[in-house]
């Protein structure tokens, strides 16, 4: 199994009634909202020409610039970081409860999707599910 690392270990911060029911193992997911900027960087892989890379599979105009808002036919234009753990720690105070999981997958949710002029789907706010395994480690305070 790999190591976890800067570049395969995405750091979250969280509340602790989540952090709490993903060591019980009765939350399977965490959730972040993919915004334009500081959030798309840290969850979506870069790429020097189009932004973030493309999801071939939903950005097949090679010809047009995609957006984090951007709703094509029910799916997400870009592809994530490819994460293998998060490190999650209980808020920001130095003395904190962390933990290390693994990350199995991800999916990407539609929120609150708009319409152009015409009636037809083209916005939506975005959310990026980790699918969490195993718990590898955790250090209560």
């Amino acid at each position: 199994m790999e190591k976890p690392n800067k570049q395969n270990t995405l750091y979250l911060p969280i509340k602790q009634v989540y952090f709490d029911a993903i060591i019980a193992g009765t939350k399977k997911a965490e959730y972040r909202e993919v915004k334009e900027g500081l959030t798309a960087n840290k969850y979506l892989i870069k790429d020097p020409a189009t932004g973030y890379r493309l999801n071939p599979a939903v950005a097949t105009d090679p010809t047009r610039r995609y957006y984090v808002d951007d709703y094509i036919n029910g799916g997400f234009p870009f592809l994530p970081r490819p994460y293998r753990y998060l490190y999650l720690a209980v808020g920001y105070n130095k003395e904190r409860d962390t933990a290390l999981v693994e990350v199995t997958g991800y999916s990407f949710t539609p929120d609150m999707i708009r319409e152009d002029r015409d009636g037809v789907p083209r916005f939506a706010f975005w959310t990026i599910a980790y699918h969490l395994g195993r718990v590898i480690e955790v250090h209560r305070k």
